[in-house]
């Protein structure tokens, strides 16, 4: 595959606790009646060893497709 991807539109994202995992609600851009979903789960010894800055910096690092700093800031 070659080109650019379209860029993610994060629209929602879920928390589930046990097991941990985030899923993530988003769309493309310009295909806003498309929705798709994206889970991340989490190692629990992540959870427990690390802040929270370095969870939420993680994130952005491995699923920088799907967190759009554009779209879904980091607060």
């Amino acid at each position: 595959m070659t080109g650019s991807l379209t860029p993610s539109v994060p629209v929602q994202v879920l928390l589930k606790y046990n097991p941990p995992k985030l899923t993530i609600v988003y769309h493309f851009e310009n295909k806003e009646n498309d929705q798709y979903y994206h889970d991340v789960v989490f190692d629990t010894r992540m959870l427990e060893n690390e802040t929270d800055e370095d969870i939420v910096s993680h994130l952005y690092m491995s699923e920088g497709y799907y967190f759009n700093p554009k779209v879904l800031k980091r607060h």
